[in-house]
């Protein structure tokens, strides 16, 4: 049994901690490097009731961000499963499921002060195309679950 959860949670959690991880530092460097506050947008927990009333430390805010990930990947391995997706089917589904959570989160940024403004069309294009980007690595990171069952 060990062995099994391993190959069916512990791979996919640690992709999607690996994908956290990278999709945390474009944001990161997005926002770096044009101002718009994406990054700043990922680690924003403004809208969690009873999260919003505290100010936690940036590694906190960051591990929030992995948490979900993790969760993210876990789910989305387990579809990838059902469905029997592999190869390009794969890497298209998981990559627009990802920019469709993409999305789904932008709207929250009409409930912070400190994130962009919802009608931000330049921060939109850069967290969705970081969204993309992540499902993209994370689906690179599923093929390579699966081949190596395969093997």
């Amino acid at each position: 049994m060990g062995n099994r959860r391993n190959k069916w949670i512990g791979r996919p959690a640690a992709a999607g901690l690996a994908a956290g991880v990278f999709l945390g530092a474009l944001l990161y460097a997005a926002e770096k490097a044009t101002g718009l506050k994406v990054y700043t947008l990922l680690m924003n927990i403004d809208y969690v009731p009873v999260l919003k009333e505290y100010r936690f430390p940036a590694p906190v805010e960051f591990s929030f961000h992995l948490i979900v990930s993790v969760v993210l990947a876990v789910i989305l391995f387990r579809i990838v499963l059902r469905f029997r997706w592999t190869g390009r089917r794969m890497a298209g589904w998981v990559t627009a499921l990802n920019g469709i959570v993409g999305l789904g989160i932008w709207p929250v940024t009409a409930l912070s002060e400190r994130t962009p403004a919802l009608g931000d069309a330049a921060a939109l294009g850069v967290w969705l195309a970081a969204h993309l980007l992540y499902g993209g690595v994370l689906a690179w990171m599923f093929g390579r679950i699966l081949r190596k069952e395969e093997s």
